[in-house]
């Protein structure tokens, strides 16, 4: 996506227009876009104040990763193309889930997880939140041109591209719900706005993998078995009830998958996986929801003949594994989420609502009880895609 074409650039400034229009129209919209500009700046001045830590002659580079497992395993794409960009500079990942930042970056060179969010910006020379979008909430250009000459373009590209987005960037979760919903209207992908925003081209269908430990399959008695993963769609992270996300398959679907794939795969064990607000299935053989720590997942992952599931974290998380995955669509869209390697599911017509409301996450935008987008999708035409990667 070229954000340098004049109808991209002057439908940005639609965007922003429309965004101030809706604050001007509501008090109480414009009274809690100025409480939260204050305290973002009040504590902006708290973790800048002076460095704590002395300069030495390696960059310290710190990524604030905003979001789930999801958006961490798509922010890793810009991690590792900024350490090929400075590979002497010390890295530091935070992220408000320890699990995630530990599952994605443990163990790496150079690299620290920091487990307290009580981070003193001044102390590092680039921080950069990671979402949707990157944003620099501290940077020091001097010792950057000094230390990575070679990493000053693209960070001189990001500084650009992010000060064009201006107040789009201003929360990770709010601004950038409309920002997502204009590029996908425009035909965009989930890597463009990165991209765009890091400074530098990020590939959307990953080639590099993460480590991972054989021996973790002992740990669950899945040394030597032959296994699928599934993953029901849901999320600990989201408080469900007696609500089920829109984009996660119904209850009745599942159950149908099953009785399927166990008639035509006897020999293969189903292997459930999820947060502990998951559901449980009796038709799986193996049931680690919530019993397993997300640094366990990658290798359980590695270890089947294949993944299926909604476009979740896990699917993300795959992308750095060699498992193939079958993928069932509905709210969110396969052309902007969706990977080569995988097999993607999309009924349609009905369906690419995400960010169109506040609440799409839970309740169809058109008001259905269960989202018609994801039920449509059939059992039959998941068995018939998982037969294809079995196949290989």
């Amino acid at each position: 996506m070229n954000f340098d074409e004049p109808h991209i650039k002057i439908s940005l400034l639609d965007l922003k227009q429309a965004l101030g229009l809706r604050g001007r129209d509501s008090r109480l919209v414009r009274w809690a876009m100025k409480w939260s500009r204050a305290k973002k700046n009040f504590l902006s001045k708290l973790r800048h104040g002076g460095r704590t830590v002395q300069p030495g002659e390696k960059l310290r580079v710190l990524f604030w990763l905003a979001g789930g497992l999801g958006d961490g395993a798509c922010a890793r794409r810009l991690v590792l193309a900024y350490r090929e960009q400075m590979p002497e500079a010390q890295f530091f990942i935070y992220a408000q889930l320890p699990d995630v930042a530990k599952t994605l970056f443990g163990g790496e060179d150079n690299t620290t997880i920091l487990a307290e969010e009580k981070i003193h910006w001044a102390d590092y020379d680039l921080v950069v939140q990671v979402c949707l979008t990157a944003k620099f909430l501290h940077a020091d250009a001097a010792r950057i041109g000094r230390l990575a000459p070679t990493f000053l373009p693209a960070f001189e590209r990001a500084q650009e591209a992010q000060n064009n987005l201006g107040e789009l960037l201003d929360d990770p979760f709010l601004t950038e719900a409309a920002l997502g919903r204009w590029l996908y209207a425009w035909g965009g992908r989930r890597f463009d706005l990165l991209s765009y925003t890091g400074g530098l081209a990020l590939p959307h269908d990953e080639t590099r993998r993460l480590k991972t430990e054989p021996k973790i399959l002992e740990k669950y008695g899945l040394s030597g078995v032959s296994y699928i993963t599934f993953h029901d769609g849901t999320s600990s992270a989201q408080t469900v009830g007696d609500k089920r996300p829109t984009r996660a398959w119904p209850a009745v679907r599942w159950c149908e998958f099953f009785r399927l794939f166990k008639r035509q795969f006897p020999q293969i064990k189903l292997v459930q996986l999820g947060g502990k607000n998951s559901p449980v299935y009796e038709e799986a053989d193996f049931n680690l929801v919530g019993k397993t720590p997300l640094s366990d997942l990658p290798s359980l992952l590695q270890g089947a003949k294949a993944h299926i599931d909604t476009e979740s974290g896990l699917v993300q998380l795959a992308q750095y594994l060699d498992v193939r995955s079958v993928v069932i669509f509905g709210p969110t869209d396969q052309e902007f989420f969706g990977y080569a390697k995988n097999i993607n599911l999309a009924a349609g017509p009905c369906g690419g609502c995400m960010w169109s409301t506040a609440d799409w996450v839970f309740a169809c935008p058109l008001g259905h009880k269960v989202a018609p987008c994801t039920e449509a999708v059939r059992a039959q035409d998941a068995l018939k895609a998982l037969k294809k990667i079995l196949a290989h």
